[in-house]
């Protein structure tokens, strides 16, 4: 048996639930390509809640360890998508070694792609890292395990492991072959039924180069999935399982010619896109299946912007600025909920671009309706070995939390004269021009059951044990018929802890 699983994800400090698309993805292509070896996905959030508490927390790594004991697995290979992950993965890696050393550990994702140098200088309970994209490689490890051979081999691409002190490198391999990608198999998930929001990704990559992505260091090309393919899994995908609503996980979505299609099949669908690439009058034709729309917009400054990357010189900048409004008021227009992602405090950053972006919000709010707006904002973070950070170190002004690759890592001081407390006053600003509407609010909770509430909001009274997998209440179920429940209570919750929900998103930690 060889396991794959989706770790519980800690944004900041509060747990919260990720969707196993990666693992899914590879799970899918191993099993599609070796039918005869024994396969399956373990999603921590899904299958043994998200902790509210240490007690909790240290309750749901139990039952993992005493399910790992009746599965007796070759191998496990963990998903570590984000650096919200990388401190549970770990944890979860070192479990798995002290219950049995003989178990092969190997990792991909977004992180260790990145940061191999560093997961193996942190911990030894990981045997292997993919780098980069992970189908081939991750069939090339199975069918080594399940042979009883050791995957560290040097015709394997992509790879990477320490030996006496030494990191090992294999060859880069090539970028994987969309047409060869497998359709997502959920009977491999244990509670298939139980998501009431399922994540897909149309394309891969992205040809942009904000200097703030990790995107570029795996694919910096985008290319997408050929529609026979997206039709036979969103079929699939519909058949198998009770939710109705997609994710999509693209860096860069385009695919608005399927609309028709997801229509026919009863889905919604939640997609995040550039304010530069997506043509406001498509919005009318998509507005009854678009469930959400997001915008990574991140500043009004033109020298911010540029900062970043995210435009080439003041021509493209107008047309960021005019077709981000043009796509607020069509959303707006056709009662679409609209998310307008911001970014405070960026390196190099005055008072005066953090005010052109309030002004710029500001003027946005004076046009809503009932799909309802927010402006989700947060402080910026650099960490080491991406563009941003190099940014950081190059300005001698610029301060920062310099917590390393598992750390914070937030922006104190974007430039000599702005300071922390600013940002955050700016931050709140920003925030509480929000429009949360009935719909809106709807629309996050399936999202994000937890959108930037206060972690100690989950223990207040008036949620329902049937919210909870333990009598004690120290693991949040996150389950459809919970989320359900939980739902319910959300207005309530939102109005008693409002003023948590703008702060600094440290100030929502969870107690331990």
């Amino acid at each position: 048996m060889i396991l794959f699983v989706e770790p519980i994800s800690r944004n900041i400090g509060i747990y919260v639930p990720a969707y196993p698309l990666p693992i899914m993805e590879l799970a899918s292509f191993v099993k599609h390509n070796l039918p005869e070896a024994e396969t399956a996905i373990i999603s921590m959030p899904v299958d043994y809640g998200v902790p509210v508490t240490l007690e909790g927390r240290e309750q749901i790594y139990r039952e993992f360890i005493r399910d790992l004991s009746k599965i007796k697995p070759r191998g496990v290979g963990i998903s570590c998508t984000a650096i919200a992950q990388a401190e549970e993965a770990v944890h979860l890696s070192e479990l798995i070694k002290k219950f049995d050393p003989d178990i092969f550990v190997f990792w991909g994702g977004y992180f260790p792609t990145l940061y191999y140098e560093e997961v193996f200088s942190r911990t030894p309970a990981v045997d292997l890292i993919v780098i980069g994209e992970g189908e081939v490689p991750a069939l090339e490890i199975v069918k080594l395990l399940e042979e009883g051979k050791d995957p560290k081999s040097e015709s394997i691409p992509s790879l990477a492991w320490k030996k006496d002190g030494h990191i090992h490198l294999t060859r880069k391999g090539m970028r994987f072959d969309l047409e060869k990608k497998a359709l997502l198999n959920l009977e491999l998930l244990k509670y298939p039924k139980a998501y009431d929001v399922l994540p897909y990704a149309f394309s891969r990559g992205c040809p942009y180069h904000c200097n703030f992505c990790m995107e570029e260091f795996i694919r910096p090309i985008r290319k997408e999935v050929p529609p026979k393919i997206i039709r036979s899994d969103l079929s699939n995908l519909s058949q198998q399982s009770d939710a109705h609503t997609l994710m999509v996980s693209d860096a860069l979505f385009k695919s608005f010619n399927l609309f028709p299609y997801l229509r026919s099949l009863g889905m919604k669908v939640n997609f995040e896109t550039r304010c530069d690439v997506m043509d406001p009058s498509i919005i009318p034709h998509i507005a009854d299946v678009c469930g959400v729309l997001a915008l990574g917009f991140e500043s009004a400054s033109y020298d911010t912007l540029r900062r970043m990357n995210k435009v080439r010189d003041r021509s493209h900048y107008e047309k960021y600025i005019s077709n981000t409004i043009a796509i607020f008021n069509e959303a707006v227009r056709n009662e679409i909920p609209i998310m307008v992602f911001f970014i405070a405090g960026y390196p190099g950053d005055t008072k005066k671009n953090l005010e052109e972006s309030l002004v710029f919000a500001e003027e946005l709010s004076k046009n809503s309706g009932p799909g309802g707006h927010v402006f989700k904002i947060g402080e910026c973070r650099v960490y080491p070995k991406t563009k941003i950070h190099g940014l950081a170190l190059s300005s001698p002004d610029v301060v920062f939390d310099d917590d390393g690759v598992f750390g914070q890592n937030v922006v104190r001081k974007p430039s000599k004269d702005l300071d922390f407390k600013t940002i955050l006053a700016n931050m709140s600003d920003i925030f509480n021009l929000s429009n949360i509407t009935p719909k809106l609010q709807t629309t996050l909770l399936n999202m994000m059951p937890f959108f930037r509430l206060p972690a100690h909001a989950l223990n207040d009274d008036i949620i329902p044990d049937v919210c909870f997998t333990d009598s004690d209440r120290g693991i949040f179920n996150v389950q459809g018929k919970s989320l359900s429940a939980f739902r319910e209570l959300m207005p309530a919750l939102t109005q008693k802890y409002k003023e948590g929900m703008s702060g600094q998103r440290s100030t929502r930690t969870l107690p331990f």
